[in-house]
C-alpha cells in the first residue's frame, strides 16, 4: 500500500483514495451535478494569428495515433498506466516540443504552420512560445541530474532558441517567476477533465477562486477520505514534467496529510516526497482548494524572488570586490563558472546559472579594430606579442630541465628526456639539425626493412602504377594513365550531379517567406552547390547583401560563418520578392557568388517538391547506368527524399531538403571523378 493519495474532494481538507489507480492518482467521484456548458482549453486558444507557439509530439514517433496530452494522466487505461508508472514512459520520455506558427483558430481546433506545411490541430496540444522557453531551459538545466527525467531530443537546435531568447534580456536568464506571478496565479494547469460543479475543463482553468485558506473548514476521515493539514510545496508545470515525482504537465503540489498518515515516509513511492508528503497533480484537488493553491503559489513565488534578489546582491559585491584593471575580454571566451546560490525544489539540487557573460571589447588596446577570427565571426583578438625576439632568452632560461621543475601531474617525454642547460630545441625559428631530424629510439632495423620491401614491390607493378622522383628525390606513386576503364559510370554520375546542381538553384530562386521562419527548421545555404574544380570545399565566410549590393532588410540575416538563412519575422508584402547574392569566401579570398529570391506564397507542390520527382526519374538505372556500389549509397540518400515504395516525394522541410541534396551532390562528385583500373 502507497498510502493515501488521489483527488482531493469537497469537504475541507479531505482527500480520497481511488484504490483502483495504478499510482493513486483519479478524477472527480460525485462532485455534484456537471453541467453541459463545456470550457474550452485557453492555453493559446485567445492568441492573436500568426503567433509563435509550440506543438505537442510523442517523444519518438510523431505519427503515433495512441499519442495523448502530456498532462492527462491515465486512469481508464491500465496498459498506458503500467507503461507510465512501471516503465516510467512519462514526461520527457513520452512527450516533446517542436515550434510552431498559429494562424488561425477556430474554436477548439487551431491552424498552424511548421516546417513549411500547414495543419489543424487540437487548440489543447498547443503550449504559448514563453512557456514552452521555460521549459527547455529547465530540460537544459536538469540534463544528468539525479531525479530528473532526461530529454533524448534536446537537440542543439532548440537550445539555440532558448540562447537567441536569453540574449534579450538584461541578466541572459528568463524569467519563470515572473511568468507564474502575471499568467498562472489566476490559472490553473490542470488535466485531461476537471471538474468544478458546474463546468468542465480541459487542461487550462483560469480564474480561480480567491480566499482566505485559514478559514477551510477542517474534513474528517470517512468513506475512502482522507484528511490534510495543508499544501506545503509547490511546482510549475515546466518543472514538474521533468521531475521523477511528478511526470505530467500540469500544477503539482506538495500534499501534507493528517495523521496517521503524517507519520508514514512515502519517499520510495511513486510520487512521494517526504515523511508524510506525497506530490499530487492539480486534478485531485477540487475547486473549494483554490485559496490553497493562492497561498502556495504566492509562497513558491516570494522564495524564488528573495533566492534571486539574494544572488544579485552576491553577483553585485563580487564585482565591487574584483580588481579594478582587469584585461578586456577580447577573445568572446565567457567568464569561468563560480559558484552560485541555490533554488530549492522538492529534492533540493536545483540552482541558479551564474551570471551573463561580460562584454566583449570592440577595439584593440591600441584603439584599432579586432582582428576576426579565421572560422567564428563573432569573435575577435588583441594578440600582439611585445618584444617577443628579447625575451626568448628567459623562455629559454625559464624551460624545465629536471623533474621537479615540472608542475604537479607533469612530466618530461622520455624518450627523449630532459632538455640540457644550453638547449635551444624550443626556437622553431631556426632549422632543425641533421640529428634532431631523426628518433633513433624508435628505430627497428627489421621493421625498416620489411617497409622498403613492400614499397619496392608496389613499385614493380608497372603495369598500373609508375615510381617517379628518382631524379627530383620527390617520391610518389602515380596511376598509368595509358590504360582507361568504362567511364559510362562516371559519366552518368557527372551528368545527375549537373541536374542536382540546376533543381538546387530553381530552388533556391523561389523560397516561400514561411519555409525560413524560425519553426520551419534551420535553412542552410548549400555552397558546394556552387563550388567546383579545387576551390570545391566549404567556405569560411558568408557574405550576404541584396542583388544590388545594398544591406538585408532588418527582418533577414545569413549567417555569417555557416550560411544558415534566418527570417526573424514576417517582412512586409511591398519588400516582396526579395533577391539576395550571397559571396562564398576562402582563406584565399572570395570564391564564388550564390544567389537566392524570397517569394511570398509557395506554390503546389513545394518547389523543392517537385524538383526531387524530376532527379528520381534522371536516376532511373536505363537513364543513369551508374556503378552499382554508388546506386547503391544513392539509394541510401535519396530515401530521405524519396519513398520508393510509393513512388512518391517525402513531406519534408526546405532545410532537411537542401541537406540531404549537398550529402547527394557530394556522393555525385566523387563518383565522377573517380578512376578504376580492370583487373590485369
Amino acid at each position: 500500500s502507497r498510502g493515501p493519495s488521489g483527488r482531493v474532494v469537497p469537504g475541507g481538507g479531505s482527500p480520497r483514495r481511488c484504490p483502483c489507480a495504478l499510482a493513486g492518482w483519479t478524477r472527480a467521484h460525485g462532485l455534484g451535478s456537471v453541467g453541459n456548458s463545456y470550457k474550452r482549453c485557453r492555453g493559446v486558444a485567445g492568441m492573436a494569428t500568426t503567433q509563435s507557439a509550440w506543438v505537442w509530439y510523442p517523444a519518438t514517433d510523431a505519427r503515433s495515433s495512441a499519442f495523448k496530452h502530456p498532462g492527462e494522466v491515465p486512469l481508464d487505461d491500465e496498459a498506458a498506466a503500467r507503461a507510465c508508472f512501471v516503465e516510467s514512459l512519462r514526461g520527457p520520455r513520452a512527450a516533446r516540443i517542436s515550434p510552431a506558427t498559429i494562424l488561425q483558430n477556430k474554436g477548439n481546433v487551431a491552424l498552424i504552420a511548421e516546417k513549411g506545411a500547414t495543419r489543424e490541430v487540437d487548440a489543447c496540444m498547443l503550449l504559448p512560445w514563453y512557456e514552452g522557453l521555460l521549459l527547455l531551459e529547465a530540460l537544459s538545466e536538469a540534463q544528468g541530474r539525479e531525479g530528473r527525467i532526461p530529454a533524448e531530443w534536446l537537440d542543439d537546435e532548440l537550445r539555440e532558441i532558448v540562447e537567441k531568447e536569453r540574449r534579450k534580456t538584461k541578466n541572459g536568464r528568463l524569467n519563470g517567476t515572473l511568468y507564474t506571478e502575471r499568467r498562472l496565479l489566476n490559472c490553473a494547469t490542470t488535466g485531461a477533465r476537471f471538474h468544478d460543479g458546474e463546468r468542465e475543463y480541459r487542461f487550462k482553468r483560469d480564474k480561480l477562486k480567491a480566499g482566505d485558506a485559514t478559514r477551510i473548514a477542517d474534513g474528517e476521515d470517512v468513506n475512502g477520505f482522507f484528511r490534510i493539514q495543508g499544501l506545503v510545496g509547490y511546482l510549475p508545470p515546466w518543472e514538474a514534467f521533468l521531475h521523477e515525482k511528478c511526470g505530467f504537465y500540469q500544477d503539482f503540489y506538495q500534499v501534507k496529510w493528517s495523521s496517521p498518515f503524517s507519520e508514514v515516509d512515502y519517499a520510495a513511492v511513486e510520487n512521494g516526497s517526504a515523511l508524510g508528503s506525497t506530490w499530487e497533480p492539480d486534478e485531485c484537488l477540487p475547486a473549494e482548494m483554490d485559496p490553497l493553491r493562492f497561498a502556495a503559489k504566492k509562497s513558491w513565488i516570494q522564495k524564488r524572488r528573495e533566492l534571486e534578489q539574494k544572488r544579485e546582491q552576491e553577483l553585485k559585491q563580487d564585482a565591487a570586490n574584483a580588481p579594478r584593471a582587469s584585461p578586456p575580454n577580447v577573445s568572446g571566451s565567457p567568464p569561468a563558472p563560480s559558484s552560485q546560490p541555490t533554488i530549492s525544489t522538492p529534492d533540493g539540487r536545483s540552482s541558479v546559472p551564474g551570471p551573463p557573460p561580460v562584454k566583449r571589447a570592440r577595439m584593440r588596446r591600441d584603439g584599432n579594430a579586432l582582428e576576426r577570427d579565421l572560422l567564428d565571426s563573432a569573435v575577435g583578438h588583441d594578440f600582439a606579442p611585445e618584444g617577443a625576439e628579447s625575451k626568448f632568452g628567459k623562455v629559454c632560461q625559464g624551460w624545465p630541465k629536471k623533474a621537479e621543475e615540472y608542475p604537479m601531474g607533469f612530466a618530461v617525454a622520455s624518450p627523449p628526456g630532459f632538455c640540457w642547460a644550453n638547449c635551444d630545441c624550443m626556437d622553431d625559428m631556426r632549422i632543425q639539425r641533421s640529428w634532431e631530424t631523426r628518433k633513433a629510439w624508435l628505430e627497428d632495423s627489421s621493421r625498416t626493412s620489411a617497409a622498403k620491401a613492400c614499397i619496392a614491390a608496389f613499385g614493380e607493378q608497372t603495369h598500373f602504377v609508375f615510381r617517379r622522383g628518382a631524379v627530383s628525390k620527390r617520391c610518389y606513386f602515380e596511376t598509368d594513365q595509358s590504360q582507361r576503364s568504362d567511364l559510362a559510370g562516371s559519366r552518368a554520375a557527372w551528368d545527375l550531379s549537373v541536374q542536382a546542381e540546376r533543381a538546387v538553384n530553381a530552388v533556391l530562386q523561389r523560397i516561400p517567406v514561411a519555409a525560413l521562419a524560425p519553426e520551419a527548421g534551420t535553412v542552410r545555404l548549400p555552397a558546394r552547390a556552387y563550388l567546383s574544380g579545387e576551390g570545391d570545399y566549404e567556405p569560411l565566410r558568408y557574405k550576404a547583401t541584396t542583388s544590388a549590393g545594398g544591406a538585408l532588410p532588418m527582418w533577414l540575416r545569413v549567417d555569417p560563418d555557416r550560411g544558415r538563412i534566418i527570417v526573424s519575422k514576417a517582412p512586409p508584402d511591398s519588400e516582396l520578392p526579395l533577391q539576395c547574392r550571397v559571396e562564398l569566401v576562402h582563406a584565399e579570398g572570395a570564391a564564388e557568388a550564390a544567389a537566392f529570391t524570397i517569394v511570398a506564397e509557395s506554390s503546389t507542390p513545394l518547389p523543392w517538391l517537385a524538383a526531387t520527382m524530376s532527379i528520381i526519374q534522371r536516376f532511373d538505372p536505363t537513364r543513369c547506368p551508374l556503378e552499382a556500389g554508388v546506386r547503391a549509397a544513392l539509394m541510401e540518400r535519396f530515401s530521405e527524399m524519396y519513398d520508393f515504395n510509393t513512388k512518391s516525394a517525402q513531406q519534408q522541410s526546405l532545410g532537411a531538403w537542401l541537406a540531404s541534396m549537398d550529402r547527394v551532390l557530394r556522393l555525385l562528385r566523387s563518383a565522377s571523378s573517380v578512376f578504376v583500373v580492370p583487373p590485369s
